[in-house]
C-alpha cells in the first residue's frame, strides 16, 4: 500500500516524526526523468517528487535505491509521471550506525576504539579502493566531456563550411592541400570523416619545411606523418621553421611562427617597418621586396582562374603583370581598430559592485577607476586584442589621430555595454587639398616640403570628401569607398584603356553606353562618363543612389543617371542597344549570385569589365558567364595591388561578346 503524501518540508524540519528519513540528507535535483523513473533514474538512491500547483514538493513514493550500505525500499509504488527528484544521501550518523559494533549513541572516540584491527584495515582498503574508483570515474568523465566538445566543434565547423560553400565556394587552400597530400590521400581522409579531427593539441611544437604560399599569404607545410597540412603566417617557401599549433581546421591546422631555422633568400627582414609584424595578422609580406610581392599576387590571380573558373586553359589569356601601388606604406584611408570590455568591468556589472581598484594601483577615495583597455587588432593565434600605437600602412593623418581616439574610448569605457570597433576615415579638407594621390606624382624633394591637408572622421554618418584625378566624391564615412587614393588613377586609367581598345575604330562616345552595376557612390560611372553618350548607375541601396546623384551634380556631369534596381530584375530600366553597351561590375567579396549572372547574360552587353576584391569569386563568375553564353571571350585578366604588404589583390577582367 502506498503511504499518504508527506510534505518534503516536514521531512526536513521534523525528522523525529519520520525516523527512517531522519537518517538521510535531502538533496533536490534539477534533472527531468521521462518515462519510467525506476528505469531511467540515476543508479543512486532516488525519490520521485512531483510539484503542487503552488510549487510545494510532496513525497509520493520512494523508489528502490542502492548505496554502499545496502538496498533499501520504502514503498512498493511509484509515480511514473514524477518530473522532479531528490537524492536521499545517508547522514554521517546513519552511515556509521551501519558499521557494527559501534553505536550511534557512543562518542566518536569510543566508537573508533570499539572497532577491531581487521575492521579498520578493511575499511581503509575499501576507502582506498573507493578513492581510486572515483579518480578513474573522474578521468573517464573528463575524457567523455572532451569527446563531446570535439563533436560539437566538428558539427559547428561542418555548418560553417556548408554556409561558406553557398556564399563563396571552396576555399583556395583546399586545392593547395590536394597538391601537397595528393588527391587520393585527401579522399581517404574525407571518406573516414576525419577532415575535422583534432589533429594536434594547442601548443604542440613542430619543426617543418615550408613548401609553398597559399592565397592568403600563409606558408604551407606537410605534417611529419604526411597526412595533414600546417599553415604558418610570415614564412616563405623552402624555409625550415619551428611553430606552435594554435587551432585545427578542415584538413589542416593553423600555427604561429616561433623561429626560422633556415631562411629563404627572398626574406629581407630589414624591410619590415612595423613593430607588430609577426604578431598582428594585418600584413603578410613586409619582409619581401615589393617587386616580388607583385609577382606573388600575379600568381594568385593565375591560380584563381585555373582552379575556380572551370574554363579550359586556352579560354583564359596570360595574366598581365600586377598594377603597382605608387604608395607602399601610409596609403590606407580607413582604419578600424577594436576593443573588448575589460574583465574587471564585466565582473563588476554582473555582481552589481563597482570596482574602485580596477587597475590594481589603488584607485580609491572616490577616484574614477582606470581600466586597461587594449585597442587595436587581434593577435595571431589568439582572441586577444593587441594594443596598436600606430599602423604603418595607414595614412599619416590617421596615425596622428589614433592616440586621441583611443584615449577617448578609455575615458568613457564605462558607457559601453560591449566591446566595439572604432572608425578612423581619412577625408580631404577641401577638394584642392594635397593628399596621397598627388603625393605619388610629386618628386621626393617637393613631397617633403608639402604637408598633407586631410582630416580624420570618426562618425559613420558624417560625410567624407574624396578625389580621383579631377572627379570629386562625397559619401558617408561608414560606406564603402576604395581605401588607396594613390592607385585609383592607375586603376581607372587601365579600365579606360581597355574600353577604348575594345571599341571598333572610329567609334565615338556618342555611340557608346555604360551601365555601372554595384555603382555605389559613382566611382566608375563618373570617372568614365566622358567616354560615353549616356551612363546609368544601378544600385539596390537607396542611400548610395542619393550620393551618386549628388556627386554627378557636384562634378557638373549631366549624362549620368542613377537608378534604384531590385534583385529580381536589376536591369529592368536599361534600354540601351546591347551591341553598343559596356557593363562594369564591382561586387562585394562574395561575388555575383547566379540570378545576377543570368540577368547580365540576358542583357547581352558588348563588353563587360569585372572589377573584384576577391579574384576567386571573380574567376567563378567569369566561368559562369562564358558557360552560359559561349559568345563571351575573356580578353584580358590582371591584378591591381590596392593593399601593398598584404595578401589582398584586386582583379580586373575584361570580356567581349563576339557574334558569329
Amino acid at each position: 500500500m502506498a503511504e499518504d503524501p508527506i510534505p518534503i518540508d516536514e521531512l526536513a524540519s521534523s525528522p523525529a516524526q519520520n525516523p527512517f528519513f531522519s537518517n538521510f540528507d535531502l538533496d533536490p535535483l534539477g534533472g527531468v526523468w521521462p518515462g519510467e523513473p525506476h528505469k531511467l533514474a540515476p543508479p543512486d538512491w532516488t525519490t520521485a517528487l512531483p510539484r503542487r500547483p503552488g510549487g510545494r514538493m510532496l513525497l509520493r513514493s520512494i523508489l528502490p535505491f542502492r548505496s554502499a550500505y545496502g538496498l533499501y525500499t520504502r514503498s512498493p509504488t511509484h509515480s511514473s509521471q514524477a518530473p522532479i527528484g531528490v537524492l536521499l544521501r545517508p547522514t554521517a550518523r546513519f552511515a556509521m550506525s551501519t558499521s557494527a559494533p559501534g553505536s550511534p549513541e557512543l562518542p566518536p572516540a569510543k566508537r573508533m576504539r570499539s572497532r577491531s584491527p581487521e575492521q579498520t584495515t578493511s575499511e581503509q582498503a575499501a576507502s582506498t579502493s573507493a578513492a581510486a574508483s572515483m579518480s578513474a570515474n573522474a578521468s573517464t568523465a573528463q575524457e567523455k566531456q572532451a569527446r563531446k566538445a570535439d563533436a560539437r566543434r566538428s558539427r559547428q565547423k561542418r555548418k560553417d563550411y556548408a554556409k561558406q560553400l553557398t556564399k563563396t565556394g571552396r576555399e583556395p587552400i583546399e586545392f593547395d592541400i590536394e597538391n601537397l597530400l595528393g588527391v587520393r590521400k585527401v579522399t581517404d581522409i574525407l571518406s573516414e570523416g576525419a577532415e575535422y579531427q583534432n589533429k594536434f593539441e594547442r601548443g604542440t611544437r613542430l619543426t617543418l619545411r615550408i613548401e609553398c604560399l597559399d592565397a592568403h599569404g600563409d606558408g604551407l607545410a606537410v605534417a611529419p606523418e604526411r597526412d595533414w597540412v600546417v599553415a604558418v603566417p610570415h614564412v616563405l617557401p623552402k624555409e625550415k621553421v619551428v611553430v606552435d599549433i594554435v587551432s585545427n581546421e578542415r584538413l589542416y591546422s593553423k600555427a604561429k611562427l616561433v623561429e626560422v631555422l633556415e631562411k629563404s633568400d627572398t626574406r629581407q627582414d630589414s624591410l619590415v617597418r612595423c613593430k607588430y609584424f609577426g604578431d598582428c595578422g594585418g600584413c603578410q609580406y613586409q619582409m619581401i621586396d615589393y617587386a616580388r610581392q607583385l609577382e606573388i599576387k600575379r600568381g594568385v590571380v593565375e591560380r584563381a582562374f585555373s582552379r575556380f573558373s572551370g574554363l579550359e586553359p586556352g579560354l583564359v589569356p596570360e595574366v598581365l603583370p600586377t598594377i603597382p601601388s605608387p604608395s607602399q606604406y601610409n596609403y590606407r584611408t580607413k582604419l578600424t581598430p577594436h576593443f573588448e570590455l575589460p574583465y574587471e568591468l564585466r565582473r563588476g556589472r554582473r555582481s552589481g559592485i563597482r570596482n574602485n581598484n580596477a587597475n590594481g594601483n589603488g584607485a580609491s577615495n572616490g577616484d574614477k577607476p582606470q581600466y586597461d583597455v587594449p585597442i587595436g587588432f587581434d593577435c595571431i593565434g589568439t582572441k586577444r586584442v593587441m594594443d596598436i600605437e600606430e599602423c604603418p600602412i595607414a595614412t599619416t593623418t590617421i596615425n596622428r589621430a589614433l592616440p586621441a581616439a583611443k584615449q577617448k574610448v578609455r575615458d568613457g569605457i564605462e558607457s559601453f555595454k560591449n566591446g566595439a570597433t572604432l572608425l578612423l576615415r581619412d577625408s580631404l579638407r577641401t577638394y584642392d587639398s594635397f593628399a596621397e594621390d598627388l603625393l605619388a606624382t610629386e618628386t621626393a624633394e617637393l613631397a617633403v616640403e608639402r604637408e598633407l591637408d586631410t582630416e580624420v572622421v570618426t562618425d559613420h554618418k558624417a560625410t567624407v570628401k574624396e578625389r580621383v584625378l579631377t572627379t570629386k566624391f562625397e559619401s558617408p564615412a561608414g560606406t564603402f569607398f576604395q581605401n588607396n587614393r594613390s592607385i585609383l588613377p592607375s586603376l581607372l586609367g587601365y579600365v579606360r584603356e581597355q574600353i577604348l581598345q575594345a571599341s571598333p575604330d572610329g567609334t565615338s562616345e556618342s555611340e557608346r553606353y555604360l551601365v555601372d552595376a554595384y555603382c555605389g557612390s559613382g566611382l566608375f560611372s563618373l570617372c568614365l562618363a566622358s567616354l560615353f553618350r549616356e551612363v546609368s548607375g544601378v544600385e539596390i541601396s537607396s542611400e548610395s543612389i542619393k550620393y551618386a546623384t549628388k556627386n554627378a551634380e557636384l562634378n557638373g556631369i549631366t549624362n549620368a543617371k542613377f537608378l534604384a534596381g531590385n534583385a529580381e530584375d536589376i536591369f529592368a530600366k536599361i534600354e540601351y542597344p546591347a551591341h553598343q553597351t559596356t557593363v562594369i561590375i564591382d561586387p562585394p567579396r562574395r561575388g555575383c549570385d547566379e540570378e545576377f549572372v543570368r540577368q547580365l547574360v540576358n542583357l547581352g552587353p558588348k563588353h563587360i569589365v569585372y572589377v573584384s576584391c576577391n579574384v576567386h569569386t571573380q574567376a567563378r563568375d567569369v566561368g559562369q558567364l562564358v558557360t552560359r553564353d559561349a559568345r563571351y571571350k575573356v580578353k584580358s585578366v590582371r591584378g591591381a595591388d590596392l593593399f601593398p604588404q598584404t595578401h589582398h589583390v584586386e582583379g580586373v577582367c575584361v570580356l567581349e561578346r563576339i557574334d558569329a
